[in-house]
């Protein structure tokens, strides 16, 4: 549970007091109201999207105040879903802080089926250090001082994903070595597959089908086979059929990952159990709705991903709809978390059963 504790850490409980859900609730909601505080403030967009809302100034006449607004965590349902057109058309405005405090914009293309403009996301050096803390004390479940750590994502730039997971790795005391992706066509997989003999690594980060690439071409290879004890999969949909076939060729633990760029790049990571991933609940809200309704749904129900940002200072986002979708994991998790758990998270083209 070491994740908890970073989290007990982090909200203010008092050294030694063990995380509850009532803590970390009522953090979500202190945060959740400064970032309605923060987005009427300092953005115009977020002054039209909720006009209900009174001036975080308090202007006198104001019918009602964030706090009686947002009452509790559930009362966030209150709150206008965002959508990726939105971010795409409207991103500048949305945006908190000034130029001089942004440390990197990310450019994304709007997803296939869709048309518009890229979808640009704002950083702040502090928004990127939740990302690089996450990592730290989030991988100690499958990476430490002993081990060489390939990043098989982007991180020839500061502040790329890899480089944000390169540095928190190398905090836990691991040694990264940084590569970047590799193209799909398997043209460089024998020099990859090299250096892991080179360099002993043990563990690292890959998307699913580079991973499966990988390790069914080293499958017979002792020196990479040996080595291998844990890989991470990011970034893209992990089938089962991947998974099962890193597990088998390189005998060793599969660690899924789900995040995207607009939540600030880390979301949800499995734990030492691999049931589920456990959300980055101190700096995300996350809900399952049904994409019809637009209604939250209770454990069990698969529906969409939606997420507002707590803690975001250059480009918080309110009720973001993913198109992903997933569903909470009934019960409690039996690494000891209390945490929640989202499942194994698919887009609206696998939505059977959904």
């Amino acid at each position: 549970m070491i994740v908890d504790d970073w989290i007990a850490d982090k909200i203010g409980l008092p050294p030694g007091e063990r995380l509850t859900r009532e803590a970390l609730e009522a953090w979500q909601l202190a945060k959740l109201r400064e970032t309605i505080g923060l987005v009427l403030a300092h953005s115009s967009f977020w002054r039209e999207k909720l006009p209900s809302l009174p001036c975080v100034s308090g202007a006198p006449g104001a019918p009602d105040t964030i706090e009686t607004i947002l009452d509790s965590v559930d009362s966030i349902a209150k709150l206008p879903f965002t959508t990726p057109e939105e971010l795409s058309e409207h991103g500048s405005r949305m945006v908190c802080v000034p130029a001089s405090e942004v440390s990197r914009i990310v450019t994304l293309q709007m997803t296939s089926g869709t048309t518009g403009s890229p979808k640009r996301i704002w950083f702040t050096e502090a928004d990127q250090e939740l990302m690089t803390d996450y990592i730290h004390h989030g991988l100690p479940v499958m990476t430490g001082p002993q081990d060489v750590f390939l990043v098989l994502m982007p991180c020839e730039r500061p502040g790329s994903v890899g480089d944000l997971v390169a540095i928190g790795v190398e905090r836990i005391g691991s040694r990264a070595v940084r590569v970047g992706p590799i193209p799909p066509d398997g043209s460089r997989d024998e020099e990859i597959l090299g250096l892991m003999r080179l360099e002993g690594v043990t563990t690292g980060l890959a998307t699913a089908p580079t991973a499966a690439r990988l390790a069914a071409k080293s499958a017979a290879d002792p020196v990479v086979r040996n080595n291998m004890r844990t890989i991470l999969l990011s970034a893209q949909y992990i089938s089962e059929a991947d998974k099962a076939a890193i597990e088998t060729s390189w005998d060793c633990d599969v660690y899924e990952h789900y995040g995207m760029t607009e939540m600030g790049l880390g979301g949800a990571m499995a734990c030492e159990m691999r049931e589920g991933y456990h959300p980055r609940e101190a700096d995300l809200l996350f809900e399952i709705i049904d994409p019809d309704t637009g209604g939250v749904l209770p454990a069990g129900e698969y529906g969409e991903v939606v997420f507002t940002t707590l803690t975001r200072q250059a480009m918080p986002l309110i009720r973001y709809r993913t198109g992903d979708f997933s569903r909470w994991l009934p019960g409690a998790c039996a690494c000891g978390s209390v945490l929640k758990r989202l499942d194994k998270v698919g887009d609206r083209a696998e939505r059977k059963g959904y």
